[in-house]
Parts: C-alpha cells; sequence; structure tokens
C-alpha cells in the first residue's frame, strides 16, 4: 500500500500578539507559526477545546486581522520555571477574502515570493 504524501503548506514565523475571544474568556498570546490554513500560538492559557473564538491579530506594518478559529491540538511548552506556558495548534474556520489575501502575501514575502498587488495597493 502506498502512503499518501502531505501536501506542503508554507509557514511563516511572525511572532504576533494575538488575542483570542469568546463569550467566556479572553486570551492574550504569541503567534509562533502562521499558514494560510491555520497557526501555532503561545499562551498561558489553553483557549476552550470545545467552541470557536474570534482571533485579532495584531501584525505590525498590516491591518489587524480578525479570523475565527478553533483549537485543534494542544501542549504544555515550559513549566520548569513557574506558571506553564502551552502550545495550541489553531485551524482558521473562517476569514474574510481580504484577510485570506493578505494571510497569502504575508507568507509569501517570508519565502521572497513575488505576489499581486492587493486592491488597496493598486
Amino acid at each position: 500500500m502506498l502512503k499518501q504524501a502531505k501536501a506542503f503548506v508554507p509557514k511563516a514565523k511572525p511572532r504576533w500578539p494575538v488575542t483570542m475571544l469568546n463569550s467566556q474568556s479572553r486570551i492574550e498570546g504569541n503567534i509562533e507559526h502562521l499558514s494560510s490554513k491555520g497557526a501555532f500560538v503561545s499562551c498561558k492559557e489553553v483557549p476552550p477545546l470545545e467552541e470557536g473564538f474570534l482571533m485579532v491579530i495584531r501584525a505590525p506594518e498590516h491591518t489587524i486581522m480578525n479570523l475565527n478559529g478553533k483549537v485543534v491540538w494542544s501542549t504544555v511548552l515550559d513549566s520548569s520555571e513557574g506558571d506553564p506556558l502551552f502550545g495550541v495548534g489553531v485551524q482558521f474556520t473562517r476569514m474574510s477574502a481580504d484577510n485570506r489575501q493578505l494571510l497569502h502575501k504575508i507568507i509569501a514575502m517570508h519565502y521572497g515570493l513575488k505576489t499581486s498587488p492587493t486592491p488597496s495597493e493598486k
């Protein structure tokens, strides 16, 4: 039986602040890795696993992005010095066309690829 190859999804390493919001909590963190499909976020609390949330991403030199996401996995990154630090894999569940285009542009810039201008840049 042949193994199916995983599709390559480029990831950028921006280290941007992010706030994850839902009706019951507000969790601050940092985006460590970013792709067009999701992000790896380090934070001091794990967002609720059973429901989605709004991610407010503050990307320097870019507009603030509001994306919907959900946690698909989590892990403890470091608990050796006091409070533990968690890592969560977030899958994007909904975003505007403008935010999708901005994400693709940011990731392409990270890899030195050419992109077409956004409507606001024309």
